[in-house]
């Protein structure tokens, strides 16, 4: 059986609530156009119904389109530009893809019988997930997005390769979340299986929309009815399991609105924040999270390294030794992405051994060191994973031109562009693309410093005496993280 949230309990507030109240104050529901339409049942499914058509024509697009992968719509759209659109959604509003995500929307809309009406009953077994499982949070998000991401190397599908096998992707995830959904109960799916889970969730800490939170929270304590959890006719249930009085990071908020139409208080609102808060403030960090940061860092850096012409050899070497038909071996994928993931689990041992220890106090913990230290690593990782995407993006976003007027290869010409010379354009030279990954590590860099700057003040204070060693550590160990980064970045010279 699952863990469900637990309902908040007047008497412990402390546990939910914090003596400084780190929401912001700038709230975007306040104005009334926003309201109106936030409040409409079919807000959401305006949201996903563009990329729904978008999706299903990918799909077809890539199994009945033209051959080639660079003039193929679904190879196009899906490598050159979502890819990219999607991490700077995550780095700028959090969770925004969530909100308009096809997978978790065409699975939705088929559980719960209906495109937008509340409805009383859904069509799922309901089931809820593992209670073994969830004690490990989202690393089983991390888990897949690792495994999805070799099986994407082994096939060359976002090369792009063949287009036949991006559309087996997709058909491959919606067919996924559609058995979790008719399976579980509510978003399961998306809080603990989606490959991209994880990832939104951290990255998108970087992010300046907070999710649905409470505008008074002692509101929400004396709320009997809890109507965000548990729905009304207004509203269905949080799908995401969240209570928004105890939220205090944009973590697992899938800005689906339910909370704002259910609550019958009119408490809940969506507001915005400065970049990095919800890195710097969460009162609860997370151990599934810490680790997730990690492991995400050391396969964007994997991409980084096998890039460069030592990998290929090593990699034809040992498929050599252990017979393995292609690239890339599994056992060097885990092995670097093990290996970068030790690092920093070794930089942060050395913190716990060499700084802990307060007067008076017990020695904490290493997990007491490991969240504070990865949290602050969360803006290099997310400019990590945006670097990554600019040289297909800045190369070849402009051949959508010519595939949008023929995306089924049927010798259309739908806009006048099947044959426009933007096919050949790229928007940055070689040189541009390195120096705009050089910029975006550099701006990550200096996020990662500042954030893990606050959070050793606030965090990490409590566990060592030498708090200005902590902090130097800690700027320094993201300065040369982020010179690795880039001198890879400038070793790779825009490749794709």
């Amino acid at each position: 059986m699952a863990v469900r949230p637990k309902e908040p309990d007047p008497n412990v507030a402390s546990v939910y609530f914090a003596p400084t109240d780190p929401d912001p104050r700038l709230e975007i529901t306040r104005a009334g156009w926003v309201r109106r339409l936030v409040k409409s049942r079919a807000f959401q499914f305006a949201l996903i119904l563009p990329n729904q058509i978008i999706f299903w024509v990918v799909i077809t697009a890539g199994l009945f389109g033209v051959a080639a992968p660079t003039r193929n719509f679904a190879t196009v759209i899906t490598w050159y530009i979502w890819f990219c659109a999607v991490f700077l959604l995550m780095v700028g509003v959090g969770r925004g893809w969530c909100a308009m995500c096809p997978f978790g929307g065409f699975a939705e809309w088929i559980q719960r019988r209906t495109l937008w009406q509340r409805k009383p009953k859904s069509m799922t077994l309901g089931r809820r997930w593992s209670r073994n499982l969830s004690r490990y949070g989202l690393l089983p998000s991390v888990v897949l997005f690792i495994v999805l991401t070799y099986f994407e190397e082994y096939f060359n599908i976002a090369g792009p390769g063949e287009p036949r096998y991006t559309s087996f992707l997709v058909l491959s995830v919606i067919t996924i979340a559609l058995i979790s959904f008719l399976v579980l109960e509510r978003r399961s799916f998306c809080r603990y299986l989606c490959p991209l889970s994880a990832l939104i969730g951290t990255v998108g800490a970087t992010g300046m929309v907070t999710g649905f939170r409470t505008r008074n929270r002692e509101v929400c304590l004396e709320c009997k009815t809890k109507d965000c959890m548990r729905g009304s006719e207004r509203g269905y249930p949080c799908p995401w399991f969240e209570w928004p009085g105890s939220a205090t990071s944009n973590l697992m908020c899938g800005l689906c609105s339910e909370c704002f139409k259910s609550c019958p208080s009119d408490n809940i609102g969506l507001f915005v924040q400065k970049p990095l808060t919800s890195v710097i403030q969460p009162l609860r960090r997370r151990w599934d999270i810490a680790l997730g940061v990690l492991l995400l860092l050391g396969l964007v850096m994997f991409q980084q390294i096998n890039a460069l012409p030592i990998y290929t050899t090593v990699d034809n070497w040992l498929n050599a030794v252990t017979h393995f038909p292609s690239y890339p071996n599994p056992i060097d994928y885990v092995v670097i992405i093990a290996a970068i993931t030790a690092v920093v689990l070794g930089y942060i041992q050395l913190l716990h051994k060499s700084l802990s220890g307060v007067e008076g106090r017990s020695a904490a913990s290493f997990t007491q060191w490991l969240m504070p230290v990865a949290y602050g690593l969360i803006p290099l990782v997310a400019a990590d994973y945006l670097a990554r995407q600019l040289p297909r993006f800045f190369d070849h976003m402009l051949r959508i031109v010519p595939a949008i007027s023929d995306p089924f290869d049927f010798g259309w010409n739908l806009f006048g562009t099947a044959h426009s010379p933007l096919y050949n354009v790229h928007l940055l030279s070689t040189a541009g693309v390195v120096r705009s990954q050089v910029i975006v590590i550099a701006i990550g860099a200096i996020g990662s410093i500042y954030a893990t700057w606050h959070i050793t003040q606030r965090d990490i204070r409590p566990l060592t005496g030498r708090l200005w060693a902590a902090k130097v550590a800690g700027a320094l160990f993201n300065a040369l993280l982020g010179v690795a980064m880039i001198w890879l970045y400038i070793a790779m010279a825009g490749a794709q």
